[in-house]
């Protein structure tokens, strides 16, 4: 598939960016330490440097819209909406909850026709959470963290980037790597027409940001 683009995500506490290009997938990723717009800049140097490519030969833009980080997502769909107008390329934006479900497959740790739940970091006390069950994508919420635990969740097995959940029985670590979000693109291309109406806007539970 010669089909290129760069995927940006910024809202899972990280910058992660994934590059095809030339029929090669590469991707880089660092933990944020400290402002966003500094080092995805540079970042975006060095994931075209490894890939011997410029942003004008890509063909696509993608762009994680949460949920996570709010101030995080905003910053990498800026970013994402910049490079796209520049180039005169098409921009799509996916969620975490979706890339994290790909991931789970990929690993081997879910089946596509599970009962999964995903959980995402919101807040100090707060979580976001979606079950899918048979590929069916339930409406998302927020969750209170200490509402997190096995009586409350009806799903066989659960993932999330919280690093330990102990409440909560058959939970996994698990963050999206290239070959989610290539999985992610694949489908894109499946139906791209369907995604040229949608609206590029961060990912949250309405209401949730004006509480705090």
């Amino acid at each position: 598939m010669k089909k290129s683009f760069l995927s940006i995500e910024t809202s899972l506490n990280r910058i992660f960016l994934v590059l095809h290009i030339k029929n090669n997938l590469i991707s880089n990723s660092k933990t944020l330490e400290n402002s966003i717009e500094v080092e995805i800049n540079q970042m975006f140097d060095e994931i075209l440097e490894q890939g011997n490519a410029s942003f004008y030969d890509l063909d696509y833009i993608m762009v994680s819209l949460g949920p996570g980080s709010y101030t995080g997502t905003r910053v990498g769909l800026a970013a994402a909406k910049a490079i796209a107008l520049s180039i005169n390329k098409p921009i799509f934006g996916y969620t975490n909850f979706s890339a994290i479900y790909n991931q789970g497959i990929i690993d081997s740790v879910i089946k596509s026709n599970s009962n999964t739940g995903i959980i995402i970091k919101a807040s100090k006390y707060d979580a976001y959470y979606q079950q899918i069950k048979n590929n069916f994508f339930s409406n998302h919420k927020v969750l209170s963290i200490n509402d997190l635990n096995s009586d409350s969740l009806t799903c066989e097995k659960t993932l999330g980037n919280y690093y330990k959940l102990d409440e909560i029985k058959n939970y996994y670590f698990c963050l999206p790597k290239k070959k989610s979000i290539f999985m992610i693109f694949l489908k894109y291309l499946e139906d791209e027409n369907n995604y040229k109406n949608k609206n590029l806007e961060p990912l949250y539970i309405k209401g949730h940001y004006a509480q705090k």
